[in-house]
């Protein structure tokens, strides 16, 4: 006997009937015993365990340096600052407006902005992902058997992968954009005649929405699976589905709200972008730091499953990283937050893409060779995992002086990194005095103007040069009529340093400050006891 109950079992007849065999089915289980209810129960934990871990993992950055800026400039705005006067942002108003609520409600509950915007992240990370989850159940995916095992592996890639680029609009969006993906693999191949109903339909297309309305190139990513549909079921009518006119009437009435309520965003502040910012490029880095692992990960697509075509699921994901990596390209900064989308996009297509059922003519591979394929994909994305691994948060011993010295300070940063300035000044509960989160438009017209010299332009140099001379006399005046207490100047901008040396007023200021701490990164000066403090 196998020791296993026997699935036939004999009712007692009744007097005056004959007997009947009743067949009793066990409820199915798996190779580890375990029936599907015991799966979602193991499966839940499984998520909260990553979720524990990802909080205890982000205490390693703390509130990353854009994160924090965005707090601060919230919090002057709901002060009565005007964005793009009194605060000046490189990006739309959906930036603030998209952490504002989060801002808003730890102000009411007297909780820190920080803790409240990293539980608002977990919070759309969370929400995200069980839509896309609950869409692909109601699709009837070939995949769904084994993607619910794999929701943890999914939670990872969005509160853990990101590393440094935790709770950046990016993350955000890419979490929010999954519903639509799974939506549009759903409208490419659908199952048994099934439709998405229309608040589904919907509430996609409003997720959808939150990456393109962050930078608006990120409509490709939203584009490309969308004409993908359309070819698949040979049909243009499917680009005119429910949750594309979300998008596209939510972007019409936004393109409306930035012209109504900030008209200087589009008049002033994305001239001067695209004049200065928007040219500072990284091209080689991008390309050294990012492509070697993204080219892996395309030929690992194929390996994983040698013969097996794409699924509509595996196939909307990754034409969505590819369209993504336009964008990364298209910023040419290389920040890791600029590639997290294309990076997680295209993971998820990698998991995806082992969770996919073979034909049952197609032979089983070996568990050799399976294990290979998972080893692989794990050191794709170790290897994806290493540029958001860089730490920007403040040094500890720095932090603590500088709380000794002085409550409660103004802050100025000398330097074009954010990082500088941002979360440090938060730390210290202290005011940042500036318009700008950084001296980013100083030093890109100085980088322009020293370029254009040397490529004997004179003209050009001589605009930005102007640019340049512009920002530093208000950043002297600046500097002289808020007097700040403590002065931030970050040790890499060295011709940025050399730069202001020049100018006797910004020399003339320094001497009411003193040197009180230092690291790798930055200097930091305190102002001396009996200098004028601002009126």
């Amino acid at each position: 006997m196998s020791g296993q109950p026997d699935e036939r079992r004999r009712s007692r007849p009744l007097k005056g009937e004959k007997a009947v065999t009743v067949i009793q089915e066990r409820p199915s289980t798996d190779a580890l015993g375990l029936d599907a209810r015991s799966w979602s129960a193991l499966t839940a934990v499984l998520c909260l365990l990553v979720l524990g871990a990802a909080i205890l993992w982000q205490t390693r950055w703390g509130v990353i340096p854009d994160t924090s800026w965005i707090i601060t400039m919230c919090e002057r705005m709901l002060a009565g600052d005007r964005l793009y006067i009194d605060l000046v942002e490189t990006n739309p108003p959906f930036t603030p407006w998209m952490f504002m609520p989060a801002v808003v409600l730890a102000h009411k509950l007297g909780a820190s902005p920080e803790i409240a915007i990293h539980a608002y992240s977990y919070a759309i990370c969370l929400a995200g992902l069980g839509f896309a989850t609950l869409i692909a159940k109601q699709a009837g995916f070939a995949e769904n058997p084994a993607l619910s095992p794999m929701l943890p592996l999914f939670l990872a890639l969005l509160v853990i992968f990101p590393g440094n680029a935790f709770s950046e609009r990016e993350q955000l969006g890419i979490a929010l954009l999954l519903p639509l993906l799974v939506l549009t693999a759903w409208r490419a191949a659908p199952i048994e005649g099934r439709v998405p109903s229309v608040p589904a339909a919907v509430l996609a297309g409003l997720g959808g929405s939150v990456l393109v309305l962050v930078k608006p190139y990120y409509a490709l990513v939203v584009l490309v699976p969308a004409l993908y549909a359309a070819w698949s079921r040979r049909s243009i009518r499917t680009l005119f589905a429910i949750e594309y006119w979300v998008i596209g009437l939510l972007c019409v009435a936004y393109a409306v709200a930035v012209q109504h309520f900030y008209p200087e965003f589009l008049s002033v502040i994305y001239p001067m972008l695209a004049d200065t910012y928007m040219r500072m490029q990284k091209i080689q880095a991008l390309l050294t730091t990012y492509s070697p692992v993204y080219l892996l990960a395309l030929v690992t697509l194929r390996l994983l499953r040698p013969g097996l075509p794409l699924s509509p699921l595996v196939t909307v994901f990754t034409l969505a990283s590819l369209a993504a990596t336009v964008a990364l390209i298209y910023q040419a900064k290389g920040w890791p937050y600029h590639a997290f989308p294309a990076f997680s996009l295209i993971l998820a297509a990698l998991l995806l893409r082992i969770s996919q059922p073979a034909p049952a003519t197609n032979k089983p591979s070996g568990m050799a060779m399976a294990l290979g394929r998972k080893l692989l994909l794990a050191a794709i994305i170790a290897a994806a995992a290493i540029p958001f691994m860089q730490i920007q948060k403040p040094n500890a011993e720095v932090v603590a002086k500088l709380a000794a010295a002085t409550p409660q300070p103004g802050v100025a940063l000398v330097g074009a990194d954010i990082s500088g300035g941002h979360p440090l000044v938060r730390m210290l509960g202290g005011t940042w005095i500036s318009r700008y989160c950084s001296d980013w438009l100083g030093e890109s017209a100085r980088y322009l103007s020293s370029a254009a010299t040397r490529d004997g332009n004179k003209e050009m140099a001589s605009h930005y040069r102007q640019i340049a001379d512009r920002y530093i006399e208000g950043k002297i005046a600046e500097l002289e009529t808020k007097q700040p207490a403590v002065i931030i100047v970050e040790k890499k901008d060295v011709d940025w340093n050399a730069e202001l040396s020049r100018w006797q007023g910004y020399v003339n200021f320094l001497r009411g400050y003193q040197q009180i701490a230092e690291d790798d990164e930055v200097r930091v000066l305190l102002r001396n006891a009996g200098t004028a403090q601002p009126e």
